[in-house]
């Protein structure tokens, strides 16, 4: 094992959150650390999207090797750069990348970027929880239930939840909908969402009842490609609920004119504009 003196001394490995599959949603933080790496590790379609940040680097495909030989094949690359990881869709949610973390512990980094969901609530200009609507947002995996054996879970969550947003849909459409049917009422609003801000984005919006209808043929979870799925689906009321612009004023009421009270900003314009350099 290396002392964590040695560990200092060595490159960093870089997670870096790539979001819903477009180099757009790269953060400052990210591209610079993506711009010191030699090696890569990517998935399809990044090669493509990020084509024109990879240029001049060693790009490898992460899952066509087994853990421990990836781990030697990294240690390797740290020799000489830092080695980087485009992490897909959100990190924080069933990322398979996780054990890699974990070995590498303090030299590695974890670079956060636009999450799929982010970017996916952003495209349909919605938020996800709203008062007297939705007050919690449940975010799961069909796939994940399965593994851990409870095909009932799914159930459970739907009747627990304000919102749901699956991950790696593994159903087809008219089962998925039958087993969230004792959670939402079949006309409850639904958007399956898929690539946001690539050339194949989709939007379909539609209702539980009609969510397989919709999507008909189209192979957007990779049933029959077999290509990991860049969808994700999310289903409640709030998807069409609209906001009260009443709600502005009584923020205004209860917070800025609050501010004031207490002798923070006065009247006085707020607006401010910064000199140039």
């Amino acid at each position: 094992m290396r002392s964590e003196i040695e560990e200092t001394k060595t490159h960093p490995v870089y997670f870096i959150g790539a979001g819903p599959g477009h180099a757009k949603y790269l953060t400052l933080e990210g591209n610079e650390a993506l711009d010191e790496c030699a090696v890569i590790y990517a998935l399809s379609p990044y090669l493509d999207t990020f084509d024109h940040l990879l240029t001049g680097k060693t790009v490898r495909n992460p899952f066509e090797r087994v853990f421990d030989e990836l781990i030697r094949e990294v240690e390797e690359g740290l020799g000489s750069a830092p080695v980087g990881f485009l992490v897909p869709g959100d990190m924080t949610v069933f990322s398979p990348f996780l054990p890699l973390v974990e070995y590498f512990s303090t030299r590695s980094k974890v670079i956060p970027g636009v999450g799929a969901l982010n970017a996916a609530a952003a495209l349909i200009k919605q938020t996800l929880n709203m008062p007297g609507i939705s007050h919690s947002v449940i975010l799961t995996s069909p796939k994940h239930v399965d593994k851990d054996g409870d095909m009932e879970e799914l159930d459970r969550l739907a009747r627990a939840a304000g919102t749901m947003v699956l991950y790696m849909n593994n159903r087809p459409l008219h089962q998925l909908a039958e087993e969230l049917s004792g959670g939402f009422k079949p006309d409850t609003p639904v958007a399956v969402v898929s690539c946001v801000g690539m050339q194949s984005e989709k939007i379909y919006r539609c209702t539980l009842s009609t969510m397989a209808e919709s999507v008909g043929d189209d192979d957007i979870f990779g049933f029959a490609s077999g290509d990991p799925s860049l969808a994700i689906i999310i289903i409640g009321d709030v998807l069409d609920a609209k906001s009260d612009p009443a709600s502005w004023d009584k923020r205004k009421k209860e917070f800025w004119d609050k501010r004031k009270g207490r002798g923070g900003e006065t009247g006085k314009p707020f607006d401010r504009l910064r000199a140039r350099r």
